[in-house]
């Protein structure tokens, strides 16, 4: 990734992306199909997004996973499984990043992109402290939720309920659900995004996560049980397309684990000074600190269509700025 540009400090940021943010040249007109592929195989899409939740993915379905003839009756020990899995898949993501980069500061300032530090003696937040308010919200409502979700589907599969495709049905259709299902997470983010936005929904829910001006791994998912439930609806997919438990439970890593990442406050995870993975993303950088643009993903143009993009420059939180004055 680029160095950073001199105007990163001045701007409030200790490092930011070249700027104008770029969109992922995917949905572009006229077609780029080969910047398209390289796209597709980079460091930020396949080796930061899919690959990593696959991989989490694969070690809870392939290790932890009881076999679907034992999830046909519900039962408090798989359940418990179930949940215990996914409490410590959070705790080891978001409690180790954010015991690496906010606690160690075990890369300093390096692709850090807000100059200020998580909140502490903050009223805003419970406890006056923006960890343990990040922490409560996600570990009692987010991971209980996600556990939730994940066994109903798991026994819907179980029991014929869900759809299902294995393997040996389709191994390309098999494979490309795991580069399919996060255009379908990112499409309907922006939308119930834009539903949280309304007035009453803001106020009743979403205003939980926006606390979250300065954010931090135990930011991604700390929401409101209403958002909660909104934000995990776009698994409902599976009722209607065939996919496999391990597509579902790809799904759920993609929803919550990757807003751990996302919501880091760093552009990498770096060991050494070399990159690792991708984390967080400037685009939903300035949506927490602006509040009504970048409502989707830099990688599905909505927010461009829409007229609700920011693109990082001085202009564009001017042209902001205007569109909200009163007229």
């Amino acid at each position: 990734m680029a160095e950073p540009p001199p105007e990163a400090a001045s701007g409030g940021w200790t490092w930011h992306p070249p700027l104008p943010i770029e969109g992922a040249p995917i949905v572009v007109w006229p077609p780029r199909p080969l910047a398209a592929l390289r796209w597709l195989v980079s460091f930020g899409f396949l080796w930061s997004l899919v690959l990593p939740f696959v991989g989490t993915s694969c070690l809870v379905w392939f290790l932890l996973q009881p076999p679907l003839a034992d999830v046909a009756t519900l039962a408090l020990g798989w359940i418990a499984l179930v949940w215990a899995r996914d409490m410590a898949l959070m705790l080891l993501v978001a409690g180790g990043l954010h015991w690496w980069l906010h606690v160690r500061r075990g890369q300093g300032t390096d692709r850090r992109f807000e100059r200020r530090d998580l909140g502490r003696d903050d009223p805003r937040f419970l406890g006056r402290d923006q960890v343990v308010d990040n922490m409560t919200w996600s570990l009692a409502s987010g991971v209980t939720l996600w556990a939730a979700i994940e066994v109903l589907f798991l026994w819907g599969y179980a029991n014929g309920v869900v759809p299902m495709v294995t393997w040996d049905d389709s191994p390309a259709w098999f494979l490309a659900l795991f580069v399919l299902i996060p255009f379908c997470q990112a499409g309907h983010f922006f939308f119930i995004h834009r539903l949280l936005h309304w007035r009453p929904l803001y106020r009743l829910a979403h205003a939980v996560h926006h606390r979250n001006v300065v954010i931090g791994p135990w930011s991604g998912i700390s929401m409101h049980p209403v958002e909660h439930l909104i934000y995990f609806s776009s698994v409902l997919v599976h009722l209607v397309v065939p996919t496999h438990p391990l597509h579902l439970i790809f799904h759920l890593h993609v929803l919550v684990l990757s807003a751990v990442q996302s919501h880091a406050g760093f552009a990498e995870l770096r060991i050494g000074g070399r990159p690792v993975v991708g984390l967080g993303d400037f685009f939903h950088q300035l949506h927490h600190r602006y509040f009504t643009c970048n409502y989707g993903t830099d990688y599905i143009a909505f927010d461009r269509w829409t007229g609700s993009l920011h693109e990082g420059t001085p202009e564009a939180t001017r042209r902001l700025a205007r569109a909200q004055r009163p007229s």
